[in-house]
């Protein structure tokens, strides 16, 4: 019987400490768009990151390289959104992830692909001569 106090103390410590592990949530990704043409944007929205704290955007190109690492701040809920203009990209798929810094936990990876095509345009086109 003097064992069950160390026994008792053991299971609550692992049992606190898986508690605490599933607390955690993996930063998770979405995208506006998985599609978008070379003057277009793609919006980015990011969450489950640390709070306040930097995390580093990744861009992997269509052939495999990488873009320079992009450091981004959080909010204090731990969210973070982005625009990516499209402009100077290369067409074909891209990759993009995200790394909390503080946890190096990454982010799912989401994929857009940048194309030739003119996305629709509601913009009024001005009729000459008036």
């Amino acid at each position: 019987m003097k064992s069950f106090p160390f026994f008792a103390v053991a299971s609550i410590l692992i049992l606190a400490g898986m508690l605490a592990a599933s607390g955690q949530t993996t930063p998770t990704l979405t995208i506006n768009k998985t599609r978008v043409s070379l003057y277009g944007y793609v919006h980015v929205e990011g969450k489950g990151f640390t709070p306040q704290r930097n995390a580093s955007s990744h861009l992997r190109k269509p052939d495999g390289t990488e873009y320079p690492v992009l450091p981004m701040l959080t909010n204090k809920r731990g969210e973070l959104t982005h625009d990516i203009d499209t402009l100077l990209l290369p067409v074909g798929p891209h990759q993009l992830w995200i790394v909390d810094d503080t946890t190096h936990q990454s982010s799912n990876v989401v994929q857009f692909e940048v194309t030739n095509e003119q996305e629709r345009s509601t913009r009024l086109t001005p009729i000459l001569g008036r």
